[in-house]
C-alpha cells in the first residue's frame, strides 16, 4: 500500500473522528440524559484536544519513519 494512501485513509478516519466525537457532545440526549453533562467542560474538552494532539504527533511520526525508509 503505497504511503500516499495510508495518509488519505488515516486523515478521513481523523477527520471523521473530530465530527462524531463533536456530534455525540453536543447532542441533545445526553443533555437530557445526564444534567451535569456540560459540567467543567473546559476541562473535558482540553482532555480531549491533548489526546487529539498527542495522536496527530504519532501519526506524524510513523509516516515521517515510512518515509524515511
Amino acid at each position: 500500500m503505497s504511503t500516499n494512501l495510508l495518509l488519505i485513509i488515516t486523515v478521513i478516519v481523523m477527520a471523521a473522528a473530530v465530527i462524531w466525537t463533536v456530534r455525540v457532545g453536543v447532542s441533545l440526549g445526553k443533555k437530557e440524559t445526564n444534567g451535569s453533562y456540560f459540567a467543567h467542560s473546559g476541562r473535558k474538552l482540553g482532555r480531549l484536544l491533548s489526546l487529539y494532539v498527542v495522536v496527530i504527533i504519532a501519526v506524524i511520526i510513523i509516516f515521517i519513519a515510512m518515509m524515511n525508509k
